[in-house]
């Protein structure tokens, strides 16, 4: 994969894992469009971004379980445990 993609995709999921963006969507859409513009450059192929993008969305959605455990209280082992059980 590029590293330009896989710069900006460790950018984004940093943005919402620090809180410094509380919605996922917005920086998987960001994280998108950047895609979308390496691809039209001719910088990245297809399959670059449907990589980078679907690797962003499983992080963002660990890091969204992860803040929904905090919230409810739970430790990093209660969540590892829950995890395993799905």
């Amino acid at each position: 994969m590029s590293p330009d993609l896989q710069a900006d995709a460790k950018f984004a999921f940093n943005q919402y894992s620090a809180g410094v963006v509380a919605d996922p969507y917005t920086v998987l859409d960001s994280h998108r469009l950047f895609a979308v513009e390496l691809l039209c450059d001719g910088v990245v192929t297809g399959d670059d971004v449907r990589e980078s993008v679907n690797g962003l969305i499983a992080d963002l959605n660990i890091g969204t379980a992860h803040r929904k455990a905090k919230r409810a209280g739970l430790t990093s082992v209660d969540f590892k445990r829950l995890s395993e059980e799905v």
